[in-house]
């Protein structure tokens, strides 16, 4: 029990094998991991055609075990996300990044950013972009 109580910060998927750390816990489903996201859901507001938003949506694994962000799938290509490359240890957080670039996109805008993890229920988490992209100003001469 000692031993265990130790080593709690190390990863248990580190190993002498050269496999990557997160394609054994993507294997793993026994041990797949609880995520607790502070805001799945996010709306930037309003921005003008040709701006873009970037959001930041942090999660926490709530689980006994490392959690690993595998990847993130994207709707469009005006979407643009980055994440947390290494494993979130058990009470620590982590964090999804994305970028919207409107290009000539007007009007309301809803898109989804599909993140893979070893998470319980699901493997697939669904993070939601809201917001208004204003129609270009009429110039009149």
């Amino acid at each position: 029990m000692i031993l265990f109580a130790c080593n709690n910060n190390k990863n248990p998927y580190t190993n002498n094998l050269h496999i990557e750390p997160l394609i054994l816990a993507e294997i793993d489903t026994a041990h797949y991991m609880l995520i607790q996201w502070k805001d799945s859901v996010q709306n930037f507001g309003s921005i003008k055609p040709g701006d873009s938003a970037h959001l930041k949506y942090t999660f926490t694994n709530i689980g006994t075990t490392p959690l690993f962000i595998l990847n993130t799938r994207i709707t469009c290509g005006c979407t643009i996300a980055n994440f947390s490359r290494d494993a979130v240890l058990p009470g620590r957080s982590g964090f999804v990044t994305v970028t919207y670039k409107s290009n000539n996109q007007t009007g309301e805008i809803n898109k989804i950013i599909t993140v893979v993890a070893n998470t319980k229920k699901s493997k697939y988490n669904h993070l939601i972009i809201r917001g208004t992209v204003q129609p270009p100003e009429n110039k009149i001469h």
